[in-house]
């Protein structure tokens, strides 16, 4: 059954939206903040990619999602680079940038930078004029049929928006792919092309119809987790010191989703000083870093002309109504990164997705209530807190067995220590067994403790070599393995 009382809510969110897409939205130059992931053309997610709006500049995660502060407001190219097996890999896309608002699900697609083209084209309606503001996507990824893995999809699409001459350029677009590409405006059905073989330049011209009302199939909601990082993210460690981001291996190494798939992502092998001042500086209003990822599965629609793209809902556990916090204007999406500056922990945030079609406003722009799917069954987390270490303090020389304790964290079900001899940092090997035992690839910890409901442990590892460097750090995930916590890494010497 349709739930009517939510429905003025998500549509009030896609008639603003929807305004901007067609050029009603201001132009002006004040900032927000861009959320969205990065992936490659075989739907892999791109780890500690550079991405950047002119010279705003942020890195991506491990889950492939980055948050780009303070870019300008308006129609905006953003880009992304990576090294991936030696070679330069690079992707941009289009985006509008909302007004003192987030921007959300800004996804990046990467390829060789020598198999990039171009495609040209023009868009028109069914009377021969020339639509401008209309989007034109392009996805390397064809979805597979209704049935299928709830892996499948596509993390993203290349975009551009016509011109008022109707006139649209795709730049990025990687060669030798199958694809298929549409353009889509607000009123119109989808008008998509599907291409065999991208060899080089082409030029596609699509025609738009007036759209049909049919009510989509509901999206099904798999995963969601959250994810709770210190502020500042290296407090200890001079950028001279950092080889990368050492939370994104830790991330990677705990958790076990992660740990199953990473042997087919990709990473890029550094991380400039420039990039990591700009992660020290991230923070959400807590002081900590926390990020929510939620993944749903492809539908058979999503090649369909009447998709418009989702809806996405947030409650949480203090007694607010679902609210829809975004419109995701693209049909081959499957993946969400929430990494609101509202979030706290200790709060539970409860998720749902819905399907939109494409003619969700009337002739008046008033919503439809038929345009949008049921919500997909609701999945929620409760982010933990920050967790802070207490012994041995950053820096200081031990000797013996040290004690390894902590402040114990509300809602924290077990903890684990980890102890490094190096520096704990990625780059991954794409071809290499990441969860083999031994590991063939990657910086992992000489020594994990059990995890236990304790607040402190004694190390029980490998002899220390005197004069020795190492570093550690205690994790915490809550009962239902879902929310996960770092303390800040700290070193310390063996004497």
């Amino acid at each position: 059954m349709k739930r009517t009382q939510r429905t003025p809510i998500i549509f009030a969110a896609i008639l603003v939206i929807a305004l901007l897409i067609q050029g009603c939205g201001g132009g002006g130059r004040k900032v927000s903040a861009v959320h969205g992931t990065v992936a490659d053309i075989d739907r892999n997610v791109v780890i500690d990619a550079d991405v950047w709006i002119g010279d705003h500049l942020t890195k991506s995660l491990v889950t492939g999602a980055f948050r780009l502060d303070d870019a300008p407001s308006g129609w905006q190219t953003i880009h992304a680079r990576a090294i991936v097996d030696g070679r330069q890999w690079e992707g941009s896309t289009a985006v509008e940038v909302l007004e003192n608002e987030p921007t959300m699900n800004a996804n990046i697609v990467l390829a060789p930078a020598g198999d990039l083209t171009t495609i040209t084209g023009y868009v028109w309606d069914d009377t021969g004029r020339r639509v401008s503001g209309a989007r034109v996507l392009v996805t390397t990824r064809i979805l597979l049929p209704s049935g299928s893995s709830d892996q499948d999809g596509a993390y993203g699409s290349i975009v551009a928006v016509t011109d008022d001459r109707g006139f649209y350029r795709l730049t990025d677009v990687p060669m030798g792919r199958s694809a298929v590409i549409s353009a889509s405006k607000v009123a119109f059905e989808n008008d998509e092309v599907l291409l065999d073989d991208i060899t080089g330049p082409m030029t596609v011209d699509f025609e738009l119809h007036a759209s049909t009302l049919e009510t989509p199939v509901a999206p099904t909601l798999t995963w969601v987790e959250s994810w709770t990082m210190p502020n500042p993210l290296v407090r200890s460690f001079s950028s001279a010191t950092i080889e990368g981001n050492p939370y994104d291996a830790i991330r990677a190494y705990t958790s076990p989703r992660f740990r199953a798939s990473l042997g087919s992502r990709k990473t890029s092998a550094t991380q400039s000083p420039a990039t990591q001042q700009s992660l020290i500086t991230r923070a959400a209003s807590t002081g900590s870093l926390i990020e929510i990822d939620l993944y749903w599965n492809a539908l058979a629609d999503n090649l369909s002309r009447t998709l418009a793209g989702y809806g996405i809902y947030r409650r949480d556990n203090l007694g607010d109504p679902s609210l829809a916090i975004d419109f995701v204007r693209d049909p081959y999406a499957n993946f969400y990164g929430d990494m609101g500056g509202e979030i706290e922990p200790n709060v539970g945030y409860y998720y749902r997705v819905s399907a939109v079609n494409v003619e969700f406003l009337d002739r008046w722009n008033q919503p439809i209530d038929e345009a949008e799917s049921n919500w997909s069954s609701e999945m929620g987390v409760t982010p933990l807190g920050s967790l802070h270490a207490s012994l041995p303090t950053n820096g200081e020389s031990v000797s013996g067995n040290p004690l390894f304790a902590w402040l114990a964290l509300t809602r924290a079900e077990s903890y684990s220590v980890y102890v490094y001899d190096q520096f704990p940092t990625i780059p991954l090997d794409p071809g290499g067994d990441y969860g083999g035992s031994p590991p063939s690839y990657g910086v992992f910890p000489i020594w994990t403790s059990a995890w236990e409901n304790v607040d402190s442990v004694r190390y029980a590892g490998p002899a220390l070599q005197t004069g020795h460097v190492y570093y550690w750090i205690v994790t915490a995930v809550d009962a239902t393995e879902t929310a996960y916590s770092y303390s800040e890494l700290r070193s310390f010497t063996a004497r």
